[in-house]
């Protein structure tokens, strides 16, 4: 779910991006660190942040209620995103 709409223009639904979301966060719990590789910035998190930077921000205009920086539901991806806030 790489993307925000489908083919004939409306947004994918929201469950499509619950799902992302929820792999996404897991995936990230199995590193030992904030990063997809752990405590250091790797060529995956530059991949992944125009995807995830685009999800934080349009989500909940989407589809509201659905807020990517949710510690509750996906702490381990607040993780990531404060983590490439903190980027110089």
């Amino acid at each position: 779910a790489s993307f925000l709409f489908q083919y004939n223009g409306e947004p994918l639904w929201k469950s499509t991006f619950e799902d992302t979301l929820k792999k996404t966060d897991a995936l990230l719990s199995e590193t030992n660190g904030p990063f997809f590789f752990g405590e250091s910035l790797t060529a995956a998190d530059i991949a992944w942040s125009p995807f995830l930077e685009r999800y934080r921000y349009q989500l909940p205009c989407l589809h509201p209620g659905l807020e990517p920086y949710d510690a509750k539901l996906y702490p381990n991806l607040c993780a990531w995103y404060d983590a490439m806030d903190h980027i110089p």
